[in-house]
């Protein structure tokens, strides 16, 4: 009796023991599990990244200070209670609605998209979207971090304009160039004597191997620019000798004649092929965009501490409204044709070379007035 009374208090001990240390068990695991909570409640609210909760209905739950800065608002309780699609332009829902089919439907543990949103301003955004699912007692929501890609979006599409455009600039004179090589061939081999005819072609075709070598040089110079590797040979040089030299292939086929204002004694300290570059730019701009103003002025004016060329042509001018565009890359203005022309690169490298020689470059124009570009150079 007295053993089995002493067995039953043993057990009663054990009880309590257990019981103790369940309490302290759980205690120590709500401890963690509130510390973890606090963890995530932290990363949540801090990161710079948007952050959402979002319920298989696509209602957002939760967001972040990020998220709401993202969209323009102010507070979280103009977000919280909507679905995302309230702030998705319409032709973007399909991806959104996707995303929910993916994840609660499939299910999978993680989706990730680019998709539109709209912010309270009425401007677009374009963002990379990764969401993953996690539960919470019965019901599973949707973990969602929103990447503001917008810049990346734009330059691929540049990109992606750019390649479109070059390809076609690039095949248009190289199919010219190879007919008209064909036909010199025949020519050649059937007739010794040289007409008007042959003439034409060879000059058609030097005019095509021109346009070639522009648009590598631009891609050269281009890839040199973005890799900050714009390489400038410095001397010091006549200027007016070298702007003789950039409007002679101009005056030799006799549609243009070119008039030079300033002093023929002014020397500068540059890189005389990149300056170059710039005037021929500058000139062959003038005669494409301009074709019926048949003077081009290329003038030379010594300012305080600067010597200021410019290059003016009388042809139909330029709307304000594409002024502040044109140095832009891959920015394309159009001929009086309607077609636009070129890879966008000409004016945008042209500014990238003066500023590396420490000048600025500009634009005067109006609409039948005509336009004068022109750029500053340092002097000695």
């Amino acid at each position: 009796m007295d053993t089995l009374e002493s067995l039953k208090k043993e057990i009663a001990c054990q009880k309590i023991i257990i019981r103790d240390l369940e309490v302290k068990a759980n205690s120590t695991s709500k401890k963690i599990l509130k510390e973890d909570e606090h963890i995530f409640r932290t990363i949540f609210e801090t990161s710079k990244l948007s952050n959402k909760v979002i319920g298989s209905d696509l209602v957002i739950l939760q967001v972040n200070a990020a998220m709401v800065k993202l969209l323009g608002l102010t507070s979280k309780e103009e977000i919280i209670g909507k679905k995302i699609l309230d702030f998705s332009p319409k032709e973007y829902h399909k991806h959104w609605k996707r995303l929910q089919m993916e994840l609660w439907r499939t299910p999978k543990a993680y989706f990730k998209l680019e998709t539109g949103l709209t912010k309270t301003d009425g401007s677009e955004i374009w963002c990379h979207v990764v969401s993953i699912l996690f539960k919470e007692g019965d019901q599973t929501f949707g973990y969602t971090v929103i990447e503001d890609i917008t810049k990346q979006h734009i330059l691929r599409q540049q990109k992606d304009e750019f390649i479109s455009v070059a390809s076609h600039e690039l095949k248009t004179p190289i199919t010219s160039l190879k007919a008209g090589l064909q036909l010199i061939n025949r020519m050649i081999n059937t007739d010794n004597a040289i007409t008007s005819k042959l003439q034409k072609l060879a000059k058609d075709a030097e005019l095509n191997s021109s346009r070639l070598t522009n648009i590598v040089a631009d891609l050269l110079n281009l890839s040199k620019l973005e890799q900050g590797d714009l390489f400038l040979k410095k001397t010091s040089f006549n200027i007016s000798d070298l702007i003789d030299t950039c409007y002679s292939h101009i005056e030799l086929v006799g549609d243009h004649h070119i008039t030079f204002k300033g002093s023929r004694l002014q020397k500068i300290y540059g890189d005389n092929q990149k300056i170059e570059q710039v005037i021929v730019n500058l000139v062959n701009n003038a005669v494409k965009y301009a074709p019926d103003s048949k003077e081009i002025i290329i003038s030379l004016r010594k300012l305080k501490k600067i010597i200021k060329i410019s290059v003016s042509d009388k042809g139909p001018g330029i709307s304000a409204t594409k002024l502040p565009h044109l140095f832009k890359r891959y920015y394309q203005a159009k001929k009086q044709d309607g077609h636009q022309s070129g890879l966008g690169l000409g004016l945008y490298i042209s500014s990238e070379i003066i500023k590396h020689h420490d000048g600025e470059m500009g634009v005067v124009s109006k609409l039948g007035k005509g336009s004068k570009f022109w750029f500053t150079l340092p002097y000695e």
